[in-house]
């Protein structure tokens, strides 16, 4: 219920929840991609906004000049964008293992510019990562990001955050380590059938050394490593499932990183 006695100091808590959700609007998937343009992403903070002013009860902001509440609002900020960052980074994973394969089939040199971050990305990636965004929108994945945004000030109340730069090391160091495990394995059907495929040109090239094998070998390795991927696309949703798994545990201990100061 809004309150009645809406004040000066009621529009600085708003602005000080907008902060935070504007930061999460600019990185989070989905809502952060470059197609969504910045009036749809005003719109959609100073709703949600609007949500969670109404939903929380008014605490006032512990300051007393203007630099605190500048300060309070940096903060606020600084939350906003770690979540929607932790949030968003989990896609490079599925974008590193479409370039792992893509080296494979040749296809590296081959690129385009990617709007999600700005990049350039080769084909296969930018084919996963939008069978992966597809996947997330049929299965109402992006809603986690909102989710985790509402509980967030529940956890970290307005202007109450300390940084606990040790959780948030440990959490980029483990997510660094499962960045490089994950993109191996999603692409190891094709590396291991293009591996074996250049075994057999090796030997095919020491028994009928008349034959091209560099001509023969690019024409299969785009053959066979097209019939692998799409193969495994089948799997793709498994995998989407998983990454949702890690984008889950990265926010959840991003958030714990910010504990409230008692």
């Amino acid at each position: 219920m809004i309150e009645k006695d809406f004040s000066i100091y009621h529009l600085e808590y708003f602005l000080t929840i907008f902060v935070r959700v504007l930061g999460v609007m600019s990185f989070a998937p989905i809502f952060g991609n470059q197609t969504v343009t910045r009036r749809v992403r005003i719109f959609i903070a100073v709703a949600f906004s609007f949500a969670v002013f109404v939903a929380y009860p008014y605490t006032p902001l512990g300051y007393t000049t203007f630099i605190g509440y500048t300060f309070i609002l940096l903060k606020e900020l600084v939350v906003g964008l770690s979540i929607g960052f932790t949030s968003n980074i989990t896609l490079t994973i599925i974008q590193m293992a479409g370039q792992f394969i893509d080296r494979e089939l040749g296809f590296s040199m081959v690129s385009n510019f990617d709007q999600t971050f700005n990049t350039e990305t080769t084909i296969t990636a930018e084919f996963y990562n939008m069978l992966f965004m597809v996947i997330m929108l049929c299965s109402d994945m992006h809603y986690f990001v909102l989710s985790a945004l509402s509980d967030s000030f529940e956890l970290i109340p307005i202007g109450n955050a300390a940084i606990d730069t040790g959780i948030i090391y440990d959490t980029m160091i483990q997510y660094i380590s499962d960045y490089f495990i994950i993109a191996v394995r999603i692409s190891l059907p094709i590396q291991i059938s293009i591996m074996l495929l250049n075994v057999v040109l090796g030997v095919l090239a020491k028994t009928a050394p008349q034959m091209s094998m560099f001509v023969i070998g690019i024409q299969l390795k785009i053959f066979i490593g097209f019939a692998v991927l799409f193969v495994t696309l089948g799997f793709l949703p498994n995998i989407t499932q998983f990454l949702y798994g890690e984008m889950q545990d990265i926010v959840t201990n991003i958030l714990k990183a910010y504990i409230p100061v008692t």
